[in-house]
């Protein structure tokens, strides 16, 4: 299994591209759906997640990606009142869990994402403590920061492995400037990224409808 992580440190870096609005869905036809189970088991309020999935979804957005939130019970036993909730499938249906911290990685880090050797994964991990810090020290707002993060890792899945870049929302290091630009909403997936992430559903989609409609004939 393989591991790809977000991280987040002071200074400034590198300076950004502005926003890449131009591969927003109205340049890029019908925006193409993606579900996102959600399961919290922090302190995160739900009003700051019900903010960051805006967050999230907004950047996502830009790309012709509409993500569908699932935000799911942590009992089992209440899963059924949620439907497709516990379903997980790779690349259209994703999951996230939010939780209080991570037990063997770097303090820093803000999210993890879970792989196959083949680069393809349906679940990764958000951690609380790390987001506190960085909003303490950085006066940015919980929700931006998580909500980023979240777009973070579900690129890490919708891309596969080796997906980080220099710049941008999948940089490996966030600095002051990176959260700064996402405070602004112009910390976003590069050209090439937005691509791929639209590539890797359109696909999906296409195999999809096409295995129904050869299953009714």
């Amino acid at each position: 299994m393989k591991l790809s992580a977000v991280t987040a440190k002071s200074g400034l870096v590198f300076v950004l591209f502005g926003p890449l609005s131009a591969l927003a869905a109205g340049a890029q036809g019908a925006l193409i759906e993606l579900r996102v189970s959600v399961f919290n088991s922090s302190p995160v309020q739900s009003s700051t997640l019900e903010r960051a999935e805006g967050e999230a979804g907004r950047v996502l957005r830009e790309v012709g990606i509409e993500v569908l939130w699932l935000n799911c019970p942590q009992l089992m036993s209440l899963e059924a009142s949620l439907g497709r909730c516990s379903e997980a499938s790779f690349p259209s249906h994703l999951h996230l869990r939010i939780l209080r911290a991570s037990h063997d990685l770097k303090v820093s880090t803000l999210g993890v994402s879970f792989s196959a050797e083949d680069g393809r994964g349906c679940y990764a991990d958000l951690f609380y403590e790390p987001i506190r810090h960085l909003q303490e020290e950085t006066h940015v707002s919980p929700s931006v920061i998580l909500g980023h993060a979240m777009a973070h890792e579900l690129g890490h899945l919708l891309l596969g492995t080796n997906s980080h870049s220099p710049s941008g929302l999948m940089r490996a290091h966030w600095t002051r400037e990176d959260l700064a630009n996402a405070s602004k909403g112009n910390l976003l997936f590069s050209k090439e990224q937005c691509l791929a992430l639209r590539n890797r559903l359109a696909t999906s989609k296409y195999v999809e409808t096409a295995t129904v409609a050869m299953a009714r004939h």
